[in-house]
């Protein structure tokens, strides 16, 4: 078995930690495998609770963020809302052009 150099070690364990952040579910996935032994009640039960937690998520998440932009007044902005938008997905396809590698 070849021996891994440090930087590959590194990479792969950034790499799996980066999947774990940007993939919220990746984390679920300890608990099915250690729910197998309750069958097919307990994959039902482990998808409900999950399901249930991310909608309650969603909506505390969604409810906080438009109390928060109540408080701001971009009242003057939204005349140009259509150009800002195409603005800013503008950029983001520059900067995926600029930054790829």
């Amino acid at each position: 078995m070849p021996k891994l150099s440090s930087v590959s070690t590194r990479v792969a364990i950034t790499s799996l930690l980066a999947r774990l952040t940007f993939s919220p579910c990746e984390s679920f996935v300890p608990f099915y495998v250690y729910g197998i032994r309750y069958g097919w009640i307990g994959f039902a039960l482990l998808t409900a609770i999950l399901s249930v937690a991310t909608v309650a998520g969603m909506i505390i998440f969604t409810s906080l963020t438009l109390a928060g932009m109540r408080r701001i007044n971009l009242g003057r902005l939204e005349k140009y809302e259509l150009g800002l938008m195409g603005a800013l997905l503008c950029a983001v396809g520059a900067l995926i052009l600029l930054l790829e590698k």
